[in-house]
């Protein structure tokens, strides 16, 4: 077959084939580029678990995992769709769902925003209003009108700052724990992650597809904590109210339940750089201290256990001013005490007088006076549900640091590191008869419908013997109502403790001007029947205010216990008491053990309280809705005004005479 003109058939099909080969290659852009390299993918993806929420004893919500969204704005795809009257109808739209700018505003943020492509018009929006968005006209163009919805998952704390260091928290990706509760039943609360087969469209996003290898996901099973949220505000309340009147740097307390190791409450709080405080560190679990004075309790025991001694036994305080052997400066006490009685110099808390008793028994075996603190468990590691933990420190004569002072300045708080939890837990014991419980904040763990316990095999062990424990009671019911912590006598039930001023840089003899303290107390109420026992704890009071544990640390404690004594309806509900009528002169029975109904008042009348101790009358005319107005110090009632049995009259206060 003859073909005219072969040349040009050539070049044209030369020509076809180079076309062919360009339109091939542009496909192949098309194809490879980022909007469409997802085209009819199919991929596996993994389905985040719900992470199981954190509640309070009374299932009140502490941590919980919610989802959040970002609105976007893809200005240059827009401006391509969609005419002047729909941008002007976006504009009104999302200042209605928003409430942020106007109209006019959102028009000019479409226009002026340089920066970036992709416009933020809301972060962090609701369920609501994103719902509210799907919904306006501009959202149904093709492509969502270029409106971009980010959505993303959030750990929140209903309480916002409150225990916020012992609830814990998330990195951004929410999945790794940081600290607290958090991180301690992580494995609990994370649940496990599933598997789903996914199509990816452009223009369309993804699409879960159902496939016989999906795997769902498991969500995290709900903790459930021993934190009470009215009692951690009222402790909250209690020591930010001292901090902020002793500009402190931060301080700390802690309420746990005498009988159960549980903690109910716990704050932490750090003055920041603009002057407030907050949650930053947690100082009670975590921070070591020098104890100061209230490791005196453990001295005193140590005394009691190994040498059989009595609260009346004496010692010579040498009137205040005392060197021991081989220390550089004096040691001074608050009170110039001379030879006095074991209970009085515990009372007043005499570093004079512990050291020197300590140095009299124990200077010629210092190791038995060691192992007596091991043996009260202030050695041991606490065993708190909760990581950072540190183990106490306890010097010991085998150091290199052991000199011939080491043994009476231990003996009154120096040399050892405990943290605020340790001194806490020992104190329970003692107010749990003998008996050291770990404590702890998971309660159990729940998923879906079924609650379960959180079973610990630490069981409690006794610290001392019974002849101690009754003697460190009275001791420690004396420096409430005759020692540094007299003024807790006044309230309408019985507490046990002790005050704890330590210098913090002790070593620094040369400037006096510039030391520096922590103040405490430590406790527990009632006496009779403890149900809590609480520490606190605030570092670096302003000198110029006040420093001692009595007038910086005690009256958030007092604040602490009186607001729950109110809250528990004016008794202590746990205790067996004997009924009480409003004319019953308590002059013949344990003042401690008395609880008043309020059935049994006279309403008409004001009740004779003259015989009673000045607790029960207080008790029992706050009972009856008096105010009360004390004229004496502690001990039984004498007088009173208005005279008893005499009509009441409206808003007039009775005054007691002691």
């Amino acid at each position: 077959m003859n073909i005219k003109n072969p040349l040009r058939l050539a070049f044209t099909t030369m020509f076809v084939f180079f076309i062919a080969i360009s339109i091939v290659l542009c496909m192949l852009d098309i194809v490879h580029d980022k909007a469409y390299s997802h085209i009819d993918h199919l991929r596996t993806e993994d389905i985040p678990a719900n992470r199981g929420n954190i509640y309070s004893y009374d299932h009140e919500l502490l941590a919980v995992t919610s989802t959040r969204y970002d609105l976007r704005f893809d200005e240059e795809y827009a401006h391509s769709i969609a005419s002047k009257s729909e941008l002007e109808q976006l504009a009104d739209d999302l200042s209605r769902i928003f409430a942020l700018k106007t109209k006019s505003e959102y028009l000019n943020n479409f226009t002026d925003n340089t920066k970036n492509r992709y416009l933020l018009l809301k972060r962090n929006a609701s369920f609501d209003q994103i719902e509210k968005v799907k919904t306006i006209d501009f959202y149904q163009q093709s492509l969502r009108g270029g409106l971009v919805i980010e959505e993303y998952l959030t750990r929140e704390k209903p309480n916002l700052n409150s225990a916020a260091r012992t609830i814990g928290d998330l990195y951004k990706d929410n999945s790794i724990p940081k600290y607290g509760l958090e991180y301690s039943y992580n494995s609990d609360l994370m649940g496990e992650d599933g598997q789903c087969l996914v199509l990816y469209e452009p223009g369309v996003g993804s699409r879960k597809i159902n496939n016989s290898n999906n795997i769902e996901s498991k969500p995290g099973k709900d903790l459930i904590t021993s934190i009470d949220l009215q009692l951690q505000d009222i402790v909250e309340e209690s020591l930010l109210r001292q901090l902020e009147q002793y500009q402190a740097d931060f301080g700390t307390s802690i309420l746990m339940e005498v009988k159960t190791g549980q903690i109910k409450a716990i704050t932490n709080l750090k003055k920041t750089k603009k002057g407030t405080y907050a949650e930053i560190l947690n100082f009670a679990v975590t921070r070591q201290i020098e104890p100061g004075s209230t490791i005196k309790l453990a001295s005193i025991m140590a005394y009691f256990e190994d040498f059989g001694g009595s609260i009346e036994d004496t010692i010579d305080c040498k009137n205040g001013q005392y060197r021991f052997r081989g220390s550089p400066i004096d040691t001074y006490d608050s009170k110039d005490l001379g030879v006095v009685s074991i209970k009085s110099a515990f009372a007043h808390s005499s570093n004079i007088g512990i050291g020197r008793l300590a140095k009299k028994y124990y200077d010629d075996n210092p190791e038995k006076f060691i192992n007596r603190f091991y043996s009260f468990g202030l050695a041991e590691k606490s065993k708190i549900d909760l990581t950072g933990v540190p183990k106490p420190k306890i010097l010991s004569p085998s150091d290199n640091t052991w000199s011939l002072i080491a043994l009476p300045w231990m003996s009154f708080g120096y040399g050892i590191n405990l943290t605020p939890l340790d001194i806490l837990t020992f104190y329970n014991a003692v107010a749990n008869n003998g008996y050291l419980i770990p404590p702890y904040l998971g309660v159990a763990l729940r998923e879906g419908s079924e609650v379960l316990p959180i079973i610990r095999d630490n069981a409690p062990y006794t610290i001392c013997s019974e002849s101690t424990l009754q003697k460190v009671h009275i001791l420690l019911k004396e420096v409430v109502q005759n020692g540094t912590a007299k003024k807790l006598s006044y309230l309408p039930f019985s507490v046990s403790g002790k005050t704890g001023t330590t210098v913090k840089n002790y070593t620094n003899i040369k400037d006096k001007n510039s030391k520096e303290y922590q103040s405490s107390f430590v406790g527990f109420f009632p006496s009779e029947n403890p149900q809590y026992s609480c520490i606190v704890l605030i570092d670096n009071p302003n000198t110029e205010i006040g420093y001692y544990g009595s007038e910086v640390a005690l009256p958030a404690f007092r604040e602490i216990a009186n607001k729950i004594y109110i809250q528990n309806g004016l008794a202590w509900t746990s205790i067996q008491h004997k009924d009480t009528v409003f004319n019953y002169h308590a002059t013949n029975i344990d003042v401690d053990t008395i609880q008043f109904h309020k059935s049994s008042l006279n309403q008409d009348y004001y009740p004779n309280v003259v015989g009673m101790h000045i607790r029960e009358a207080v008790q029992l005319l706050k009972l009856s809705g008096h105010d009360v107005i004390i004229k004496g110090d502690f001990g039984n009632v004498t007088k009173q005004y208005p005279r008893p049995e005499t009509p009441i009259k409206k808003d007039l206060a009775i005054t007691l005479f002691i």
